[in-house]
């Protein structure tokens, strides 16, 4: 195999200012996977940040230099704006990368394979800091109704619009969500750097990272420690069914346990026995009063989410809390999800074998994460109403 460094391709001469324009458009790999993989591990200083950062954020179709400039430093990593074209100009030619203009780059399937391998220690435990970056952009006041809250999105084909309709009332009715408020983002739209593809509808549901921001606000900063499985009867939170570790993972637990089919998120909407996705964090033990304040805001103002409470230092839905904590349980805001993609999974079971097409997964719907303003969100009592227009309206003009 050659040299790594003898397969670096040729990059535009550093005695002139580096234009995007000048970089290549590279998408077709010019080395075989072998020696793409031995380029980045000869040059991993240079290169696995900013593979690493084109990865983590795959639900953005285009990546900017200005962002990875920005997730770069955030990282500690600082890099002049002209050395980071040069970088993404020498992965675009070995066709890691593709680039389209100023919009932005994205990953080749070469490159997503390569990174997925070579970036697997770096992105340990690497949901934990997003989840704690995000929370410090948090700005929600709940009085006001005003601020930045954190959301889940996600793209929904019409197919699936209708049982949505259904499902999220259920969820959101029965309490097993954050808040009562949707994003709602039509054909053609933005929902948090996603364009929204024809027939298609945005949906943003509030995540637990909304919580955790008011309650960083008031003087009770919260430890994340694991996404669970909490098994509910009756309406009530009983015990803790399985766990993930935020710190020990390169994927989000709560996600990886809808996927798995784990959840029964729309029996428990529906009948009150089921298991839902929930965070377990921990407050420091002095906390504990203005934790037990946003909680009665919460109730009063019919704001959602905050399912437990513990006691200083006593275990919490079965589970230990450490010495001078208190344990507290939040809904996420993927439980709707759940409850959706159960509903496709049960309609792929009974068509099993039905002649015709088999139904559309939700495979490409992977949740996104973000900061979006309240006041752009609506009462999910009119999410109906908004998506039936809102695809009526497309349907109109296409």
């Amino acid at each position: 195999m050659p040299d790594p460094k003898e397969i670096l391709p040729l990059v535009p001469d550093l005695s002139h200012e580096v234009d995007e324009d000048d970089l290549p458009h590279g998408t077709t790999p010019t080395a075989s996977t072998a020696e793409l993989r031995e380029l980045v591990r000869s040059h991993g200083e240079r290169f696995q940040p900013i593979l690493a950062v084109l990865r983590d954020q795959p639900w953005k179709e285009l990546v900017t230099s200005r962002d990875l400039m920005d997730s770069l430093s955030a990282q500690g990593l600082e890099m002049s704006e002209r050395t980071l074209r040069l970088h993404l100009a020498e992965l675009a030619e070995v066709g890691l990368i593709a680039r389209h203009g100023r919009k932005g780059y994205h990953l080749t399937p070469a490159g997503v394979e390569v990174t997925r391998e070579l970036t697997i220690a770096r992105r340990l435990g690497s949901i934990l800091y997003r989840m704690e970056e995000t929370t410090c952009q948090l700005s929600f006041d709940l009085a006001a109704g005003t601020g930045l809250v954190s959301i889940n999105a996600y793209v929904i084909p019409r197919e699936f619009i209708l049982p949505l309709c259904d499902e999220l009332e259920a969820v959101f009715g029965a309490g097993l969500a954050v808040g009562s408020r949707v994003l709602v983002a039509g054909p053609g739209e933005d929902i948090l750097g996603r364009a929204v593809p024809a027939g298609c509808l945005g949906l943003g549901t509030m995540c637990s990272l909304t919580l955790a921001g008011m309650l960083m606000r008031r003087g009770a900063p919260t430890h994340p420690i694991f996404g669970g499985l909490l098994h509910v009867e009756g309406g009530k939170p009983q015990h803790f069914l399985e766990m993930m570790r935020y710190d020990a993972t390169t994927l989000s637990p709560n996600e990886v346990f809808i996927r798995a089919n784990f959840t029964s998120v729309s029996q428990a909407a529906h009948t009150g026995t089921g298991a839902i996705t929930a965070s377990f964090r921990e407050v420091p033990m002095s906390a504990l009063p203005a934790l037990r304040a946003v909680e009665a805001e919460c109730a009063a103002a019919g704001f959602p989410g905050i399912l437990v409470i513990g006691r200083p230092g006593q275990p919490v839905m079965n589970v230990p809390v450490h010495e001078g904590r208190v344990g507290v349980v939040l809904a996420t805001g993927l439980n709707p999800l759940a409850s959706l993609w159960e509903h496709d999974r049960l309609k792929q079971h009974s068509q099993r074998g039905a002649q015709g097409s088999p139904q559309l997964r939700l495979d490409f719907s992977r949740p996104m994460v973000g900061p979006a303003p309240y006041e752009q969100l609506i009462p999910y009592q009119d999410f109906r109403r908004r998506a039936t227009g809102l695809l009526i309206a497309a349907g109109a003009s296409a």
